[in-house]
C-alpha cells in the first residue's frame, strides 16, 4: 500500500472538547431542542404504552380530546400548544401546608400553592389513610372568587410512585390519571430546566393551568410521597392503613432508609432544608 500524505487522509476534524459557554447561541438553542424532542418522544411512547394496557389505544382517534389525539399521533407539540393556550399563566411560587407539618392529620392534608400576590392558589388535597387514601384533588382559585376543583380517584400503588418518579425529572411530561384517563379529570405537568407548567382537565370540559418554580414541583412531590408512602408503624398490621392520626413531615426534611424508619447515616438529604429552598 502507497504512503497517504497528511494531506490525504480520510478523516479530517478536530475532536478538541469544546464547552457549552463556547457555543454559538443558535447551535445551543438548536441541541436544546433536540434533547427535548428526544424526551418528549420517549414520553408519547410512554403514554402510548399506557393506553394499550387500558384499552383506551382503540378509541384514541373516536374519544380521546382533540389536543390528546393530536398529541398521540405526532400532530402537535403538546408542550408548545397548551403553553400557548395559557401565555399569562399564574407563577406559583409560595407554598403552605395544613395542618403544618409534624401535626398530627386525622383524615385529610392540604397543601396551599400561591402567587407572590395571591391572586392565584392552587390547593391540592389528599386524604390520609384508610380505604380512599389514594386520591388527590387539585382546585385552582383566581382572586378569591372563582374556582375549580378536579378530583383524582382512585389511583393505583403503582402509578403513583411511577409519577412522582417522572415527576423529579429535569425535564419531560407526565401524566396523573386513573385507569380511565381521559374520562375521569387528569392533569398534566410539563418540566423544564427553570419552570414547570400544571395543566388539569375534566370530561365536561373544564381546565385549568398554572407556572410553578422548580422548588415548588420537588416540594409538591416530597409532600404527596409522605401522604401516599408514609413509614408503617411497627404495630401496624400489613395489608391495612392505621385510623390513629398521621404526621406529615416537611418535604425534604428526611429521607427513609432501605427499612423505612431511619436515613442512612451521612445522608445528605437528612436534615432540614434551608430557609431560602421553601416558604411557609
Amino acid at each position: 500500500m502507497a504512503d497517504r500524505r497528511d494531506s490525504d487522509r480520510l478523516i479530517d476534524t478536530d475532536y478538541t472538547m469544546t464547552s457549552l459557554n463556547d457555543l454559538p447561541a443558535d447551535e445551543l438553542i438548536r441541541r436544546t431542542r433536540e434533547f427535548i424532542r428526544r424526551v418528549t418522544n420517549e414520553d408519547r411512547q410512554r403514554l402510548a404504552r399506557d393506553l394499550r394496557l387500558s384499552g383506551h389505544h382503540a378509541t384514541l382517534r373516536t374519544a380521546a380530546p382533540p389536543t390528546l389525539l393530536r398529541f398521540f399521533t405526532g400532530e402537535t407539540d403538546l408542550d408548545e400548544e397548551l403553553a400557548q393556550r395559557y401565555v399569562h399563566a399564574p407563577l406559583l411560587s409560595h407554598v403552605r401546608f395544613a395542618p403544618a407539618p409534624g401535626e398530627p392529620v386525622i383524615r385529610r392534608t392540604t397543601a396551599y400553592f400561591s402567587s407572590q400576590d395571591d391572586s392565584a392558589l392552587m390547593t391540592v388535597g389528599a386524604p390520609v389513610g384508610g380505604k380512599n387514601g389514594a386520591a388527590v384533588e387539585f382546585s385552582f382559585t383566581l382572586m378569591s372568587m372563582m374556582g375549580l376543583s378536579f378530583h383524582i380517584d382512585p389511583l393505583a400503588d403503582e402509578e403513583r410512585r411511577g409519577w412522582l418518579d417522572l415527576l423529579r425529572r429535569e425535564n419531560g411530561i407526565t401524566f396523573l390519571w386513573t385507569q380511565a384517563r381521559w374520562e375521569r379529570p387528569y392533569v398534566i405537568f410539563v418540566v423544564r430546566d427553570l419552570f414547570a407548567r400544571i395543566y388539569a382537565f375534566a370530561p365536561a370540559g373544564f381546565e385549568a393551568g398554572a407556572r410553578m418554580t422548580p422548588d415548588m414541583v420537588a416540594a409538591l412531590a416530597d409532600w404527596l410521597e409522605a401522604v401516599w408512602f408514609p413509614p408503617r408503624r411497627v404495630d401496624e398490621p400489613p395489608g391495612g392503613a392505621s385510623e390513629r392520626p398521621t404526621l406529615i413531615e416537611r418535604p425534604g426534611t428526611r429521607r427513609a432508609g432501605s427499612n423505612g424508619d431511619e436515613p442512612p447515616p451521612g445522608d445528605p438529604f437528612a436534615g432540614d432544608l434551608s430557609p431560602d429552598d421553601l416558604v411557609w
